[in-house]
């Protein structure tokens, strides 16, 4: 027979079971992009591979890129990728952010996203780059939207979600997009 206090017990392990990892939606975006939902958890890390390491980088480095932004140009960037060593794919989100701005939600003046699959080969998120997907920025189409939520902490919480298009031809929708990461001040010298 169970006494109360083993059944208390049984009950918290469960419940400590059943709750997700605090690692699996801090510091990460989530989106469902061609019918797949996606997990980008991962900063940028270097490897072994030349191609992928972004001049050298320290592992500090490389996460600080990963998750910055400049108080002074109002710029934020983040990156993530699906695994830490061997991504598959990426993302790179790119928007105006003023910290000072305490109304929220708000939608940004500008902002652009891209999807990188790592088969076609390096880390960087450039416009040259054709094969994989970017957004039209929200500029100039209606096409990307997001919306910050809160500023937290030096976390910065939002969604968003568009259409992108590749350089290859091909548009995939990008939906159900959420974000929760913390970010890194730089000062430009």
């Amino acid at each position: 027979m169970i006494t109360d206090s083993v059944a208390l017990i049984l009950c918290a392990a469960l419940c400590c079971l059943a709750a997700p990892a605090p690692d699996e939606w801090e510091n990460a975006i989530s989106c469902t992009f061609k019918n797949r939902d996606l997990l980008f958890a991962y900063p940028m890390q270097p490897t072994q591979e030349a191609f992928r390491l972004r001049g050298r980088r320290a592992v500090e480095q490389m996460d600080t890129l990963s998750n910055w932004y400049s108080p002074s140009k109002k710029y934020m960037e983040i990156v993530r990728q699906d695994h830490p060593t061997r991504p598959t794919l990426g993302i790179a989100m790119g928007f105006e952010f003023d910290e000072e701005n305490g109304e929220f939600p708000y939608t940004p003046a500008s902002a652009v996203i891209q999807i990188k699959d790592f088969g076609w080969g390096g880390v960087e998120f450039s416009r040259r780059d054709t094969l994989n997907y970017t957004g039209l920025s929200n500029e100039v189409s209606d096409d990307l939207q997001i919306e910050l939520e809160a500023y937290r902490n030096d976390t910065i919480f939002g969604r968003f979600s568009g259409l992108l298009i590749s350089g290859a031809g091909p548009m995939g929708s990008i939906e159900n997009g959420h974000f929760a990461v913390k970010v890194y001040r730089i000062e430009e010298k």
